[in-house]
Formats: structure tokens, sequence, C-alpha cells
């Protein structure tokens, strides 16, 4: 399932369109949205 990103990712995700690792600390990657 899809979680919702805090408002950090989110801004994240904007600064960084390629996407993002290490959700949480878990590894988890996001592809760019």
């Amino acid at each position: 399932p899809f979680y919702y990103a805090e408002d950090d990712h989110q801004q994240y995700l904007y600064k960084n369109p390629h996407g993002y690792c290490g959700i949480g600390g878990i590894g988890v990657c996001l592809p760019p949205q």
C-alpha cells in the first residue's frame, strides 16, 4: 500500500524529483512521482 509522506518528505521530493531512498531508515526507495 502507498502511504502519504510527511511534509518534509514531500518537500524533499519537490527538490529531488528523481525520488529518494531511506524512508524511516528502512531503505525504501520511491520512484519519481
